[in-house]
């Protein structure tokens, strides 16, 4: 509460301070430079993927992790302990 009378202050201080121009900081060649060329979105992503296909080599893939993973889990459990 005791900060709250410094913050006009603070913000005052703030908007008068002196931001660099950006105008004319670029080379002149930029300036004469041509638009770049806008190319299509999908030759820039690439072919399209089917989702179908992609949850299912996504579902393969996790089947087989969680099937080792329950191997392993089994080999520890009947692991002898001394």
């Amino acid at each position: 509460m005791k900060l709250l009378p410094l913050l006009p202050f603070v913000l005052l201080c703030a908007g008068c301070a002196d931001f660099p121009e950006l105008e004319g900081s670029e080379a002149a060649s930029v300036k004469k430079a041509p638009y770049p060329r806008l190319v299509p979105l999908q030759e820039t992503l690439g072919p399209a993927i089917d989702p179908v296909s992609e949850a299912a080599a996504v579902e393969d893939d996790l089947t087989q992790r969680s099937e080792a993973l329950a191997q392993k889990a089994e080999a520890l459990q009947n692991a002898p302990t001394n």
